[in-house]
């Protein structure tokens, strides 16, 4: 089988999302163990917007082909898949392309009826939600789950599994007014017992507070209101930062706080025009400003924990990329779950990538943002 030309994103130096080019190059025939996909649509997450920006520990600083999730067809067999199965899959970096050549222990074939947009948007969200619930916290029915990001990709798949679990409360956290409308469309409250809704008698969704001060005094008096209600025994958190020990201080004893992001430390959107350099005033105040919210990053003492009964638990996704059998394993839990295909919000062509990271970084989207990359044939 011969080599062919495919198309990139490419990062030869990490830093700023300007520095994204994109570029042709030869994909070299997939080995024997590994198959070839046309990628058709590709699931941004912000794990890709801090490794172009040089954040993302685990993400080389030159030479990056980011991405980690896409969705397309099969070209060559293997590892029982045949030409032509829409399939979707993850790497460990490199999704931002055309064409991929992919073990197949990291392909599932696409739902029925998925479009390529949703199966994109699928894997590194639901298995981050689900590791989260199932593995980290080992939610047990009858909890009280605290959901930061709710509007987003993993906090929408997290609330699809939740749904799924008998008796859990849930209150999902939004950073901005203008995304609670969704939610409530989406998942609306039960009106009584019988309502088919019923299994989220006990779910709302409020609008986060700004400072981490507000938000302690906004999670005092939402505990206070509701009489039955002491503490959360899980909160996933995708934002951290300053809302950290707020959330914390909310928690019950034996509770876990599983964080797996930290889009509170994301640097407001770099100009990318050709007037500002990276150098410019603007950029390097919203450089220094990223510095300082690193340099206050909340801090955890071992010993509180201790004394508190609580736990505070960190993952990143992508260190569990050799445990394929957790992988399968979770997945095999998604899958009889049959939860609902993702909400895509917000769509991109290929050529407009740069555009589509800022977008995303801006923390203004609902659901998945996503990559459509076109084929002349």
């Amino acid at each position: 089988m011969a080599a062919i030309t495919r198309r990139v994103w490419f990062v030869p130096n990490a830093g700023a999302l300007s520095n994204l080019v994109i570029k042709e190059e030869q994909l070299p025939p997939p080995a024997a163990d590994e198959v070839r996909v046309k990628v058709h649509s590709i699931g941004l997450n912000f794990a890709d917007v801090f490794s172009v920006l040089g954040l993302y520990e685990a993400a080389p600083k030159t030479n990056l082909v980011p991405g980690l999730e896409f969705a397309g067809v099969v070209e060559t067999p293997g590892g029982g898949f045949k030409v032509g199965d829409r399939v979707l899959g993850t790497v460990r970096f490199g999704a931002y392309a055309s064409h991929l050549n992919v073990n197949p222990l990291y392909l599932r074939h696409s739902p029925n009826g998925w479009s390529f947009e949703e199966a994109a948007s699928f894997l590194i969200q639901s298995l981050t939600a689900i590791y989260a619930i199932r593995e980290l916290a080992a939610l047990k029915p009858g909890s009280t789950v605290l959901v930061q990001s709710a509007a987003g990709g993993v906090g929408l798949q997290a609330l699809r599994i939740l749904e799924a679990m008998p008796n859990v409360s849930v209150l999902g956290v939004v950073g901005s007014p203008s995304k609670l409308k969704f939610l409530n469309d989406t998942f609306p409250p039960a009106k009584n017992n019988e309502d088919p809704n019923a299994k989220r008698k006990n779910w709302r969704f409020i609008s986060r507070a700004e400072t981490g001060s507000e938000f302690a005094a906004q999670m005092s008096d939402y505990i206070s209101s509701h009489p039955t209600l002491t503490g959360f025994d899980l909160i996933l958190d995708s934002v951290a930062g300053p809302y950290f020990h707020p959330m914390y201080a909310a928690m019950n004893p034996a509770g876990r706080h599983v964080i797996f992001g930290a889009a509170s430390l994301a640097p407001a959107t770099l100009d990318l025009t050709p007037r500002l350099s990276f150098l410019s005033p603007v950029n390097l105040f919203r450089a220094i400003k990223l510095g300082y919210k690193y340099s206050m990053r909340p801090r955890v003492d071992p010993m509180k924990l201790m004394g508190d009964n609580k736990a505070v638990m960190g993952f990143n996704l992508i260190w569990l990329y050799d445990k394929a059998e957790l992988l399968s394993g979770l997945y095999g839990e998604l899958e009889r779950l049959n939860l609902k295909p993702p909400h895509v919000g917000h769509r991109f062509d290929f050529e407009e990538m740069p555009a589509a990271l800022a977008l995303f970084q801006s923390g203004s989207t609902v659901g998945k943002v996503v990559i459509n990359v076109k084929h002349d044939n």
